[in-house]
C-alpha cells in the first residue's frame, strides 16, 4: 500500500470524529464554512491517537508547525494553508534538521493535514501532501543497527563494572525485547511467577496494549538482584507500584524517562568502542534478529516483541537471511 493510501486508511475513521464538519449548506465551499478553532482541531486530532509518546510527539510537531504558519506566514486559520507554505516550511525543516528528523517531523505533518482535510478544514488534498511535504531521502535509520553477540556483551561488560542499574537495564531491554517507552514504564510488581517456576513480565505496550513475555532464569535473578540492592522488596505490595528503574533524582520514586534510557545505551556503546549508531531500539532489532537467525517462527517472535502487523516482524526474517546469504564470511579458515 502507498503511504497516501496508508494514511487515508489511518485516518478515515479518525476524520468521523468531526461530522458536523461535513454538514455544510449546499454550494458552500468547506474552508469557507465555520470552522472549529485551530486548538479545538489539534485537540480532536490528538484523541484519536492512542500511544502517548505518540500523542506528545505529535503535538509537539503539529504545534511547530501552526506556529511557522500563523506567526511567519502570517495565516490566520488551518483553512489559509497553502501548497507554498508547505514547501517554505519543508525548506525549513531541511535547513534546520537532520534529513532523518526533517523526515519524521514531515510524516507527521501529512497524517494530520489529511485528518483536517477528510474533516473538510483544509484544501489540500493528501496527494498534494505527499509532493509538497514529501519526506526527504534518508539513509539508513540508526535505530536499524544492530549488534553482535560480542557487542552487546561489551556493552554489558562495562555496564557491570559501573552500575547495577544501568546493568539491569541493558539486560532487560535485549531479554525481554523491549521498546524504551515500554522499559521506562516498568514496575516491580509487574512480574509473576506462574507454574513450574516460569516467570511472566506484564508489558504495557504500544498502542495501550498489554502481552506478557516469559522471561527467562538468569534474566530474572538478575532483576531480583537489582531490586534488592535498590533497598526495595519484590513482595511488599507498596514496592509493587513503584518503577522498577529509578532516577538517580527523586527520592527513588521516579521513573527514568525515555531520553535518559537513550543516553544510557549511547554511553555504553561508546564505552565499549561499538562506532555504529546504536540506540535502545537498535538492542530491540538485535533480539528480533537473533530470534530469526535462531529460526524461531515467525509467529513466537511478532507476540514476543508485540508487533500487531506480521509485516513488521517480516524485517528480521529478511535481516536473517541477508546474514546467512554470507555465512562464508564467518568461517576464516586459509585455503
Amino acid at each position: 500500500m502507498s503511504e497516501t493510501g496508508k494514511i487515508k486508511a489511518d485516518n478515515t475513521e479518525a476524520a468521523s470524529a468531526l461530522p458536523e464538519l461535513r454538514n455544510y449548506p449546499s454550494g458552500t465551499p468547506a474552508h469557507q464554512a465555520d470552522l472549529p478553532d485551530t486548538e479545538r482541531l489539534i485537540s480532536v486530532y490528538l484523541r484519536t491517537l492512542t500511544s502517548p509518546q505518540t500523542i506528545r510527539t505529535y503535538n509537539t510537531e503539529i504545534r511547530m508547525f501552526v506556529s511557522f504558519l500563523m506567526g511567519e506566514l502570517g495565516r490566520s486559520s488551518l483553512g489559509e494553508v497553502t501548497v507554498e507554505d508547505l514547501s517554505l516550511y519543508r525548506e525549513r525543516l531541511l535547513k534546520a534538521y537532520a534529513s532523518a528528523t526533517a523526515a519524521k517531523k514531515l510524516a507527521a505533518l501529512r497524517r494530520f493535514l489529511t485528518f483536517a482535510y477528510m474533516g473538510g478544514v483544509t484544501r489540500i488534498n493528501p496527494e498534494a501532501l505527499r509532493f509538497f511535504a514529501k519526506s526527504p531521502k534518508v539513509g539508513q535509520d540508526p535505530s536499524y543497527n544492530v549488534l553482535t553477540e560480542e557487542e552487546f556483551g561489551r556493552m554489558l561488560a562495562v555496564a557491570r563494572a559501573k552500575s547495577m542499574r544501568d546493568y539491569a537495564l541493558l539486560a532487560v531491554l535485549a531479554g525481554a525485547g523491549l521498546r524504551e517507552a515500554e522499559v521506562v514504564g516498568l514496575k516491580i510488581g509487574d512480574f509473576r511467577e506462574a507454574s513450574e517456576g516460569q516467570v511472566l513480565l506484564r508489558i504495557l505496550g504500544k498502542g495501550a496494549k498489554i502481552r506478557a513475555v516469559p522471561i527467562s532464569p538468569d534474566l530474572w535473578r538478575l532483576v531480583q538482584r537489582h531490586v534488592l540492592l535498590s533497598k526495595r522488596s519484590l513482595t511488599s505490595h507498596a514496592d509493587a507500584r513503584k518503577p522498577l528503574f529509578v532516577s538517580r533524582e527523586g527520592g527513588g520514586d521516579k521513573a527514568l524517562t525515555t531520553r535518559a534510557v537513550r543516553y544510557i545505551v549511547k554511553k555504553y556503546a561508546n564505552a565499549a568502542g561499538i562506532t555504529k549508531a546504536i540506540s535502545p531500539h537498535s538492542i530491540r532489532h538485535t533480539v528480533g534478529t537473533n530470534m530469526a537467525v535462531n529460526q524461531a517462527p515467525l509467529l513466537v517472535i511478532q507476540q514476543f516483541l508485540g508487533h500487531s502487523d506480521p509485516k513488521t516482524t517480516m524485517r528480521y526474517v529478511r535481516r536473517a537471511e541477508e546474514l546467512a546469504s554470507k555465512a562464508y564470511t564467518y568461517n576464516t579458515l586459509p585455503l
